[in-house]
């Protein structure tokens, strides 16, 4: 292999430091070869290595692109009926937004106003609900006697029978009284005769408070048996029951002489 066609072949190669066999073979017997061979692989580590001169080439291209008669527009005059009908659709806009934001303003008072009206009817009627007078109003038998012994003994009836028309509510599906009357039956047991059972002589507990405390225990046991069957009344009927059990312990407890 002549001398000029290995040079070739290494101008060629896309590496020149390390060439073919036949290449190779010539390298090892011509040193003028070798010796150009060197230089052309330290040619090609330094080429990396020389500094580019800023160019300012790509900008002017892009500018060129940019200012070209592709990107131009030329703006033809708008037509008169074309300027009216953007006019009108602007003003329509305009009023449409504004509709949109009166008849909020609108809702938003109206609900204020309903609101702040079922505050004020509805709030204290509400909690006249919860007084022991409004609840023996309703299922009492006329006013509540002042001796505690017959006082306790009508609001032991009176929880009875607010259990009896919360377990008939449940049962004919018309629960949405049922809130009320557990929140009525816990009234009169924690507001009224728990306080007269803790006021009463020792010597008419047990014959007073043994049987109201055996009376709250059936109702705690039916409140949680209603709570299993309906669900949807399970939180008011629950807080009933643990009314009933709080005050059944209690009473158990002043009946026979430790409280």
């Amino acid at each position: 292999m002549k001398c000029k066609v290995v040079r070739h072949h290494l101008l060629a190669s896309s590496q020149p430091a390390r060439p073919a066999p036949l290449v190779a073979e010539h390298l090892a017997r011509c040193p003028q070869c070798r010796q150009w061979q060197r230089q052309l692989a330290r040619i090609e580590r330094l080429v990396p290595e020389i500094p580019v001169p800023p160019s300012s080439a790509k900008a002017h291209c892009l500018d060129a692109v940019l200012h070209s008669d592709a990107y131009s527009r030329t703006s033809a005059p708008e037509v008169e009926w074309r300027r009216r009908e953007r006019a009108i659709r602007k003003v329509a806009i305009t009023f449409a937004m504004a509709a949109g934001l009166l008849f909020f303003a609108l809702v938003w008072y109206a609900w204020q106003q309903q609101r702040d009206g079922d505050d004020v009817t509805a709030g204290p009627s509400s909690r006249a609900l919860y007084t022991l007078d409004r609840i023996n109003q309703d299922y009492g038998d006329g006013p509540l006697p002042p001796e505690p012994s017959k006082r306790i003994e009508r609001l032991a009836i009176l929880a009875e029978r607010l259990q009896g028309e919360t377990k008939e509510r449940v049962q004919k599906g018309t629960t949405n009284e049922v809130a009320v009357l557990a929140r009525q039956f816990e009234v009169v047991v924690q507001d009224g005769i728990l306080p007269l059972a803790r006021i009463m002589p020792a010597e008419e507990r047990v014959d007073v408070l043994g049987s109201i405390a055996e009376q709250l225990s059936r109702s705690a046991s039916q409140a949680n048996q209603l709570a299993n069957q309906r669900a949807d009344v399970a939180s008011p009927l629950q807080s009933m029951a643990k009314a009933a059990q709080k005050g059944h312990a209690e009473l158990r407890e002043l009946a026979r002489g430790k409280a």
